[in-house]
C-alpha cells in the first residue's frame, strides 16, 4: 500500500476515544440476546447486533465498531466471506474482528486467521472472557488509531514546517533583493523628494501670493458693515484661492449687493473672479447700470466676449451663477435678480424663497439676448435676507456621506433668523462644522445674510 493509500484508509477510520463499539453478526436471536445482556450493564460498551449479514455490511460505516463478532455460519453470506468483506472495505480493513463458531475447528480457525480475523471464540462464549477480550482487542485497535492519529499528525506538521521553511527562504531572498533595491534607490529617491518639496514649496507660495493679488483685486466683504450694520458674510475658499466672492458697490440712492459662484474653484475659479469683478466694476461704475436683470446681461455679454466664448474656435466653456440685488433704503425697496442663484428672505418666521433664472453667465451656450428676470421687494420691518453659492448645500456628511441639502439649509435659516447676525453666522458655521466633521469641503462656501 503507498502513501496515499495508508492516508486514504486512515481518514476513513473512526476517531480514538474511550468508547468501545461492539458490532455483531449472528443469524441467531438468541445468541443475540445472550451477547446483549452480557454487555448491557457495561455502562463503556456500545451494542448493535443485526441478523442479516447484509444490513450489516450496509451499517457499519455509520455505526463505526471497535470490535466486530461474526458469525461463522450465515444463511444468506458465508461467515468467511463476511470476514473477507470487513477486511476489503477501508473503514473497517484495521478492525478487530472475533469469529464465532459453534465448533473448535483448527481447520476453520486457520482459515478465519488467514482472511484476517483477529480472533476466535466457540459460541455461546463466557462472558468474562468475552468482555476482556473485546476490551483488549478495543483498546488495542483505539491505540493503533491514535498512534497513526498522532502519525499522520506529525507527517503533516513536517510538511508544514517544510513548506514554512521554504517559503521563509524565499521571503529571505525576496527582503534581500527588496533591501539592496532599496538602498540603490535611497538617494535617488531622497533627491527626489527634495525636489518635490521644493517644487511644492514653490507653487504654494505662488497660490499664497495669488492670494494676495486676489484679495486685493475682490471687493472687500467687510465694506458691507459701513453701510449695512445688521449684517453677516461667509467666505471659505475651499482652497487657498477661490471662485466665489461677494460683491459690493455704494452708488447713489442705493447700494450693490451680490454673491458670485465661478466655474470651478481654486486657481482656475481665482481666475474667472478676476473677470467677473472687473466685468461688474465696469458695468456698475463705467456704464452706469443699476438694475440688477441688466447687469447680469451685460455681464454675460462681458464674460462671453473676453473668454471668446462667442467665437467657434473657442477653447474656455466657463461662466458664473449669481445673486445679485440693488437696495433703495430710502425707498425701502430691493430689486433683485438671479443666474440660478436665490434669494430667501424671512419675515414674522415665514420664509419666501425668490428664485432666478434657469440661466447662468457665460457659457458657450448661454443666450446673449436673454434677458434676466427683476423681482422687487418692499422692506418692511424685520425682514432678514440670505443669498449664498451652493458650497454650503452640496457638503457631504462625514457620518452618512449625503449633502447638507436645501431643506436642512432653509430650516437653519428659519430657525436662527431671529438671532442678531454675528450668532446667526456662529449657528451657521458651527451646523457646517459638525456635519462636515473630518471630511474636506466640496466646494467654496459663501453666504450672505443683512437686515435694513
Amino acid at each position: 500500500m503507498n502513501a496515499y493509500e495508508l492516508n486514504s484508509v486512515r481518514s476513513e477510520l473512526p476517531v480514538a476515544n474511550s468508547k468501545i463499539t461492539v458490532l455483531l453478526v449472528d443469524d441467531q436471536e438468541f445468541i443475540g440476546k445472550i451477547i446483549s445482556r452480557m454487555l448491557g450493564v457495561e455502562k463503556d460498551i456500545d451494542f448493535h447486533y443485526f441478523q442479516s449479514a447484509r444490513d450489516a455490511l450496509r451499517m457499519v460505516s455509520k455505526i463505526s465498531p471497535t470490535v466486530i463478532l461474526q458469525d461463522l455460519v450465515m444463511p444468506e453470506i458465508d461467515g468467511l466471506h463476511m470476514v473477507y468483506y470487513f477486511r476489503a472495505k477501508k473503514n473497517t480493513h484495521h478492525t478487530p474482528l472475533i469469529v464465532l463458531s459453534a465448533h473448535e475447528d483448527p481447520t476453520i480457525k486457520a482459515e478465519a486467521f488467514a482472511l484476517g480475523a483477529n480472533d476466535y471464540m466457540v459460541k455461546p462464549p463466557d462472558k468474562i472472557e468475552l468482555i476482556a477480550r473485546i476490551r483488549y482487542h478495543s483498546q488495542a485497535y483505539t491505540n493503533m488509531l491514535q498512534r497513526d492519529e498522532a502519525y499522520r499528525r506529525v507527517e503533516e506538521r513536517t510538511a508544514e514546517l517544510r513548506r514554512t521553511n521554504e517559503k521563509l527562504r524565499e521571503q529571505i531572498a525576496e527582503r534581500k533583493r527588496i533591501e539592496d533595491a532599496l538602498r540603490k534607490s535611497k538617494k535617488k529617491a531622497e533627491k527626489e523628494r527634495e525636489a518635490a518639496e521644493t517644487a511644492n514649496k514653490k507653487i504654494m507660495d505662488s497660490i499664497r501670493y495669488a492670494q494676495l493679488i486676489q484679495s486685493s483685486l475682490l471687493p472687500n466683504p467687510e465694506n458691507i458693515r459701513s453701510f449695512l450694520p445688521e449684517s453677516f458674510f461667509i467666505w471659505m475658499p475651499r482652497d487657498i484661492v477661490g471662485g466665489d466672492f461677494i460683491f459690493t458697490d455704494y452708488l447713489k440712492g442705493g447700494f450693490i449687493l451680490s454673491v458670485i459662484d465661478c466655474t470651478g474653484h481654486g486657481v482656475p475659479g481665482a481666475f474667472m473672479t478676476m473677470i467677473a469683478a472687473f466685468g461688474l466694476r465696469k458695468i456698475i461704475r463705467d456704464e452706469g447700470w443699476n438694475d440688477p436683470a441688466q447687469i447680469l446681461k451685460r455681464l454675460n455679454f462681458l464674460v462671453k466676449t473676453t473668454l471668446q466664448q462667442d467665437t467657434e474656435y473657442a477653447l474656455s466653456d466657463d461662466g458664473l451663477d449669481a445673486a445679485l440685488c440693488f437696495v433703495r433704503p430710502e425707498e425701502r425697496t430691493l430689486t433683485f435678480a438671479g443666474a440660478k442663484l436665490p434669494l430667501i428672505y424671512i419675515q414674522n418666521d415665514e420664509m419666501t424663497v425668490v428664485k432666478g433664472n434657469s440661466k447662468s453667465v457665460g457659457y458657450k451656450k448661454s443666450d446673449l439676448n436673454f434677458n434676466f428676470t427683476n423681482h422687487t421687494i418692499n422692506i418692511e420691518q424685520g425682514m432678514s435676507f440670505y443669498m449664498f453659492s451652493d458650497g454650503f448645500i452640496d457638503q457631504l456628511g462625514e457620518k452618512n456621506d449625503r449633502r447638507f441639502s436645501t431643506r436642512r439649509f432653509k430650516n437653519l435659516l428659519k430657525e436662527n433668523a431671529h438671532e442678531p447676525f454675528e450668532e446667526q453666522r456662529e449657528k451657521l458655521l458651527q451646523a457646517f462644522n459638525e456635519y462636515k466633521g473630518e471630511n474636506e469641503r466640496q466646494d467654496d462656501v459663501t453666504v450672505l445674510g443683512f437686515s435694513l
